[in-house]
């Protein structure tokens, strides 16, 4: 898919990109809003029923009283129904003078110029030519441009903002503001760029050159032995299954860092207990008889053993609870394969091994 936005006046051109935006900005806002309403011709609809007309003459009635009182936002949507249910060059104009009267002037001049092109009643002509004039100058414009070959496409569709873009290769006023081109075509890619017009005048063009094929689908049975086929290292890591294993670890350490804490206060306040027993107690070989403040530093002592040793039993079982985890963690990557390996220390002896 290749495609290419230019800026009008920020950019300069050669020669024949010169010439295209003379056609493209410069072209004669007649000639402009019959090319931009003959592209984008209604197809010729079935003759409303009675009751459509009347519908859409009682919500045209509704709309002029509601502008009368100076509600066009509310008289807007019952003119677009009307329209809709019975198309009029009289109600089309009404409602581009209501638009221009809500902001919505890029909506009001594709009308102005849907009745200029109409060539019906000549003030009305004049009228839409006029505020046509005068709305363009305030807007800035889209160009729409699809080279030859992706016009050749089957089922090509061009939209901007959601709707089927009207006068493709034509700069056409537009809402100041961000917008969005589109393109679709059968067997083909989709097209789709943002972008934003602002100032008055200003030429944005969007080039739309080619549409890259779609690739083609699998077939089912392909994409069931895709499905079945197995991974090179098995399923992916569950992340809880990873994080239980991180926590657990991580508890482990905690209680061995507890553990030996209290352990090295444990042995702190025994002697402590130990170095005040000679002259304290009676029976210093048994610690009986004994006065302040051994008793106290003796169940000190005893308390934090007591907290030692149950932090190392819940350190062993998170330990315990880890290795279980990391062993059961399905890997990322080919695994080395396990082995142990005994060797004698200094104290005893070690245990090595790659899992």
């Amino acid at each position: 898919m290749a495609e290419e936005i230019c800026r009008g006046p920020r950019r300069r051109a050669g020669g024949a990109g010169r010439a295209a935006r003379r056609v493209l900005g410069r072209a004669p806002l007649g000639l402009l809003a019959a090319l931009a309403a003959s592209a984008t011709a209604a197809p010729a609809w079935a003759e409303p029923t009675i009751a459509e007309r009347a519908r859409a003459d009682a919500l045209r009635r509704e709309a002029q009283e509601l502008l009368a009182s100076d509600r066009p936002d509310a008289a807007c949507p019952k003119l677009e129904e009307s329209e809709r249910l019975r198309p009029s060059t009289e109600t089309k104009l009404e409602l581009a003078r209501c638009h221009e009267r809500t902001g919505r002037l890029a909506s009001a001049w594709a009308l102005y110029a849907e009745v200029e092109a109409a060539g019906g009643d000549a003030k009305q002509g004049a009228e839409a030519r006029e505020r046509a004039a005068a709305i363009a100058q305030r807007l800035p414009r889209l160009a729409i441009l699809v080279s030859d070959e992706v016009k050749a496409l089957p089922g090509l569709e061009v939209a901007l903002d959601g709707a089927a873009a009207r006068g493709v290769g034509l700069a056409r006023p537009v809402e100041p503001g961000k917008h969005r081109v589109t393109a679709t075509a059968s067997g083909r890619q989709a097209f789709s760029r943002d972008v934003e017009a602002r100032q008055p005048g200003e030429i944005v063009e969007v080039r739309i050159t080619a549409l890259d094929p779609q690739a083609a689908a699998p077939s089912p049975a392909a994409a069931d032995l895709e499905r079945r086929r197995p991974t090179p290292y098995g399923p992916r890591p569950d992340p809880i299954h990873r994080n239980l294993m991180w926590v657990t670890g991580g508890l482990a350490l905690a209680g061995i860092a507890l553990g030996s804490t209290f352990g090295g206060l444990a042995i702190s306040t025994w002697d402590k207990v130990e170095n005040s027993a000679g002259t304290a107690c009676r029976n210093a070989e048994r610690y009986l008889d004994c006065a302040q403040p051994v008793p106290d530093l003796a169940r000190r002592a005893m308390s934090y053993a007591t907290v030692s040793d149950f932090s190392f039993i819940a350190a062993g079982a998170a330990l315990a609870g880890t290795a279980v985890l990391w062993m059961t963690l399905p890997p990322d990557g080919p695994r080395a394969s396990a082995r142990v390996q005994i060797a004698p220390g200094v104290l005893g002896g070690a245990v090595l091994g790659v899992f």
